[in-house]
């Protein structure tokens, strides 16, 4: 079910199926900002990532001595939220620990997603929130993606990302299908930025992220949209064997709150 907060400037629409937005327009522009999930691309609009990033390549994860069977990414990115209120500025909903959720990861949780839109911007708060009779262990990021080009008059080469500090040359990428035959997955490891642009000059989608994120990639599948993707950390994916509570992930104690943000500023 789609749920819709607006104000002068913005409209935004969400999905409770895998808590992704639908949509996200500015009222002066005839433009839709996010990817719309065609079947023919790319199948998820701008998914949580949840319980982990990423994936061994034998899609296999450890959790608490026993083998369990993954999908890349985690299961939010299949998941159905449920709403839990809405307010004048903000939509709230959550997923917690379910048979299906079980089935993949043995741990007890509730994740909580508000989306506050304030003028053309919307921020996404997340709280993670521990229900195990011990540590929680899990990873975390974000994988939304943006229609490009915004402008159907204009052509995905037109666009480039432009990075707030010197995480790359010239801090800026100038977006090409051919960058992404060379680089699949473009990924920037503890990035000084905290702000990143996506634009033809005209019309942009600004990120900023917290600085709990440690990773920042960029993809595309050679199709009409880019993915900006704030990671706080990722799964080795040659790595098969180390058991998740000891790899790189967030530890959570008993009854413990963790909570990150980032936002998408339409222009």
């Amino acid at each position: 079910m789609i749920y819709t907060i607006e104000n002068a400037l913005a409209i935004l629409k969400v999905d409770t199926k895998n808590c992704e937005i639908a949509s996200f327009r500015r009222k002066d522009k005839d433009i839709e900002y996010m990817w719309n999930g065609d079947p023919a691309f790319w199948t998820n609009r701008n998914p949580t990532l949840f319980p982990h990033v990423s994936a061994p390549a034998n899609k296999i994860l450890n959790f608490k001595g026993q083998d369990y069977s993954v999908n890349n990414h985690g299961f939010c990115r299949k998941s159905e939220f449920t709403f839990v209120e809405q307010g004048e500025d903000y939509l709230l909903f959550c997923l917690c620990a379910n048979e299906d959720t079980l089935k993949e990861y043995p741990y007890l949780f509730e994740l909580y997603v508000r989306y506050v839109l304030k003028d053309a911007c919307v921020k996404i708060e997340y709280e993670v929130r521990n229900k195990e009779d011990g540590k929680l262990y899990f990873g975390f990021g974000q994988h939304p993606a943006f229609n490009c080009p915004l402008d159907p008059k204009k052509k995905f080469e037109d666009y480039w990302i432009e990075f707030e500090k010197d995480d790359v040359e010239g801090r800026k990428i100038d977006l090409s299908y051919e960058f992404f035959e060379k680089h699949r997955t473009f990924v920037v490891n503890e990035p000084k930025s905290s702000v990143f642009t996506l634009t033809d000059g005209e019309n942009k989608v600004i990120m900023r992220i917290d600085d709990k994120y440690k990773i920042f990639a960029v993809w595309t599948p050679h199709a009409p949209f880019v993915c900006l993707e704030p990671w706080v950390d990722s799964i080795e994916r040659d790595d098969t064997v180390t058991p998740f509570e000891e790899r790189d992930v967030i530890s959570l104690e008993k009854d413990g709150v963790w909570n990150i943000a980032y936002s998408i500023e339409i222009v």
